[in-house]
């Protein structure tokens, strides 16, 4: 063979090699991708299933709560379907790798006896002591299973990743480390709670057209940053304009600072005020706070409001505000307000519920006495105290309700009844839980 042959076949052979080399390199890209992708699949999953396992548990308390064969009917309906969305997000794990064959037998079964309790209920037959009986152990359960996952969770959050292997490095955790703290029973996962920490009924009916705006006077751009300035605490020349908003309730927006602030087209009302800083200290209390959001409120021309529940983040209390007239509460007229307990100045504010369903509305009327109706409460409960309210239903309708404040006789836990005060129905059942920051709800 000639130089040249030899110099053309090393050539050959190098270009060979380069080809055979990228085809590996792209091969192992794609494997890597296939795996990232697998990897946030499996967090997604697991996500979905965390929510999913709270409003199992939640519903579960609430079952053991009610004494209305109508509202047993409702939960037990929901937690059905709450538990085949979570048979649905389980099958999206690595099931028998992650040992979760316990977790999905047990959500099979609370969801198979959540239909026996409202074919029960919707036959009008009561439950008894034993299935209450019932009702409790599954609960309990869920509560274990969502304590002992806690440490699997928070591994994940803070950059494990779930993986097929048994390796762990830097940046890869494997389904045996991760699964080494479920030694009670195979968990499911951390209790992400859908709390809300700005009472019951905060977020209602929002799509709605207000009818408070909807006849009030027009605001010019010139005319709401004078608003803007008011409410932000500042002079009318260190306010910026930012943009225009359109939707439901169309709004000028301006910024100060580290401020944004939304001022309604019609009406001229703050209907949002939002906080980009980081406020690093406390020195005012939370009763202070509770003082400063309303007198804010006053300032601003919302009259009549009262305190509802407060929760404190990250140095700021948010203060829930309801409409209360006479002694009727009104939760669907709701502001929250954001005092910073650092120096007592107002940081944020959320209008929109409050603009969406405020309006003159007919006088508190009950057809029946809320002592005749304590009677029907769960005899698993005893009453503290009892309020005259209004609440906001799902369809955009409000119920006139007697809201009872119950403890229950087994734990020390808290429970708000709402019945109706015309037809006696237990309308809803949300759960309160106590924290250093305030008062929580779900």
């Amino acid at each position: 063979m000639t130089k040249r042959g030899y110099i053309r076949l090393f050539s050959y052979s190098i270009a060979i090699v380069a080809v055979l080399a990228g085809f590996a390199i792209m091969n192992m890209n794609m494997a890597a991708t296939y795996k990232a992708q697998l990897e946030n699949n499996y967090q997604q999953s697991l996500n979905e299933l965390s929510e999913t396992m709270d409003s199992i548990e939640t519903n579960l308390t609430k079952s053991v709560y009610s004494n209305s064969d109508k509202m047993l009917f409702e939960i037990s309906s929901d937690l059905y379907s709450q538990c085949n969305e979570a048979k649905d997000a389980l099958s999206r794990l690595p099931v028998g790798q992650m040992n979760l064959s316990s977790t999905y037998k047990f959500i099979s079964q609370a969801g198979d006896y959540a239909t026996y309790i409202a074919q029960k209920a919707a036959s009008g037959e009561k439950i008894s002591d034993e299935e209450h009986k019932n009702l409790s152990t599954l609960l309990n359960y869920a509560n274990q299973l969502n304590d002992s996952i806690a440490s699997m969770v928070s591994v994940c959050n803070n950059g494990g990743r779930i993986t097929a292997s048994n390796v762990k490095n830097k940046n890869n955790v494997s389904i045996n480390s991760l699964t080494n703290d479920m030694t009670t029973a195979e968990k499911a996962f951390k209790d992400y709670p859908t709390l809300l920490y700005d009472g019951p009924f905060a977020d209602a009916v929002l799509n709605r057209e207000s009818k408070m705006l909807k006849n009030a006077e027009n605001y010019s751009k010139d005319d709401a940053i004078d608003v803007a300035a008011y409410a932000m605490g500042c002079a009318v020349d260190q306010v910026s304009f930012a943009s225009e908003e359109d939707g439901n309730m169309p709004c000028y927006v301006f910024t100060y600072g580290q401020k944004t602030i939304a001022i309604t087209k019609k009406g001229g009302y703050v209907a949002y005020m939002l906080y980009g800083g980081k406020i690093t200290k406390s020195t005012i209390t939370e009763k202070n706070a509770v003082n400063i959001a309303k007198n804010y409120l006053d300032k601003l021309g919302f009259d009549d409001m009262s305190e509802t529940y407060y929760m404190t983040e990250n140095n700021i209390c948010i203060v829930n505000m309801a409409y209360t007239k006479g002694n009727v509460v009104y939760y669907s007229d709701l502001i929250k307000v954001g005092v910073s307990l650092n120096d007592g100045k107002v940081v944020s504010m959320e209008a929109e519920g409050y603009l969406t369903n405020h309006r003159e509305r007919e006088a508190f009327t009950a057809e029946k006495k809320a002592d005749e109706l304590q009677k029907n409460i769960s005899p698993y409960l005893n009453v503290l105290n009892v309020k005259n309210c209004v609440i906001p239903k799902d369809n955009g309708t409000e119920s006139m309700c007697y809201e009872f404040h119950c403890e229950s006789t087994e734990t020390n836990e808290e429970v708000l009844i709402y019945v109706n005060a015309k037809t006696g129905a237990e309308e809803d059942i949300l759960l309160l839980l106590y924290s250093d920051g305030g008062t929580l709800t779900k």
